[in-house]
């Protein structure tokens, strides 16, 4: 098998993540800050470490900021439905995955907000010029994606966050596909809410994901229940982060996205010299094949690649890719409608292929022969 879907999930974990997830089902496995005994006493230490971790990784204030989710998109749910102000304007893009549309709809569909969304100049990048006339006096928020999942389009991210800063928005960052490819410093690029995916370049597991609260951000709970403190009071309590973690937290894939961080924070260099190698190559042996559309720039060198051949449908190709040649892609729209409408590919999808660390030189080849060979068999 050749396994070039990395950007729904990386398939291949170092070992140390693993070893970490086996950890937290054995050696800590208890209810961390629920109970006065060792075993959960040293299960809420290993989390303080990890949280501790992060927020040293994204330059958080403080580790309390750093909140565990589910996934990403429960992360921003919480980062929109959190500061969501009645009669607001929010401003986001056509860019977004559904973790952010969807949220974004249904409080402009109860007349929460008024939202804008934003279509850019250059269709490989997103900028501070884009959204500076979208700006209005009711603005409070623009919520941005770092890279698009369905082309691997980049945004410049300090430029909002500047633009933002200096007209007191608050700014959301999606890093689902950027955080362990992409360096990210939340106080140098003023981002208000950082939301992660533990699953995807953090090279965690799955069922983990993160949102980093910045400084003097009001944030809001959208979720109710047991904290392990103040249980008296039937009002959640207000100290973070146990106010936005209500329930058992998940312990094993919180220490195997501590590993996944660690190991990323010390192979940094090799790691994006490798996708960058190997995004380039794809996208170099791609452009030779006449049949071939690219919609990925050689500037976005982000491990994300979208192509279609000629006029044939996404889900058609991976289907082939799939049962002959054991080739794992993916094709359709990504979650991500308003990209697809921009591009034009709404009815035929575009089939993506994304990368690890862990993928290599040889599986592109394959992927290139593979096509060619789909080229030939329905005669394009």
């Amino acid at each position: 098998m050749i396994y070039l879907d990395n950007s729904a999930t990386t398939r291949q974990k170092p070992i140390s993540v693993v070893e970490a997830v086996t950890k937290g089902l054995t050696t800590f496995s208890a209810n961390p800050g629920r109970s006065g005994h060792i075993a959960s006493l040293n299960s809420a230490i290993e989390i303080s470490k990890v949280r501790e971790q992060i927020a040293s990784y994204f330059n958080c204030s403080v580790p309390e900021n750093v909140i565990f989710t589910q996934n990403c998109t429960d992360a921003l749910n919480l980062a929109l439905l959190g500061t969501a102000k009645k009669g607001g304007h929010v401003i986001t893009t056509a860019f977004e995955h559904n973790s952010t549309l969807r949220p974004l709809h249904y409080l402009k569909s109860k007349g929460i907000i008024d939202l804008s969304i934003v279509e850019p100049k250059d269709p490989t990048r997103i900028t501070a010029d884009d959204i500076k006339p979208y700006i209005r006096e009711n603005t409070y928020l623009v919520s941005c994606v770092h890279i698009s999942n369905v082309d691997g389009a980049e945004s410049d991210i300090k430029g909002i966050g500047e633009l933002c800063k200096n007209n007191n928005l608050l700014f959301v960052v999606d890093g689902a596909q950027s955080a362990g490819h992409k360096e990210i410093d939340m106080i140098k690029d003023n981002i208000s809410l950082l939301a992660l995916a533990g699953h995807k370049a953090l090279l965690g597991p799955q069922g983990i994901g993160v949102l980093l609260i910045g400084e003097n951000v009001d944030l809001r709970p959208i979720r109710f229940g047991g904290t392990g403190t103040q249980s008296i009071e039937l009002e959640q309590p207000s100290e973070r982060p146990e106010c936005f973690e209500s329930g058992t937290i998940a312990l094993p894939n919180i220490l195997g996205l501590g590993a996944g961080i660690e190991f990323v924070k010390n192979n940094k260099e090799k790691i994006d010299k490798k996708i960058a190698y190997l995004t380039n190559l794809a996208l170099s042996e791609l452009s030779q094949i006449k049949a071939v559309k690219i919609y990925t720039d050689n500037k976005n060198l982000n491990g994300v690649i979208g192509f279609n051949i000629s006029n044939v449908d996404s889900g058609i190709i991976c289907e082939f890719l799939n049962e002959k040649y054991e080739i794992c892609v993916r094709g359709g729209l990504h979650c991500a409608p308003l990209k697809h409408k921009f591009l034009g590919t709404v009815e035929q999808g575009i089939v993506r292929v994304s990368l690890s660390y862990f993928s290599t030189e040889e599986e592109i080849k394959a992927l290139v022969k593979a096509i060619k060979d789909f080229i030939k068999t329905y005669e394009i």
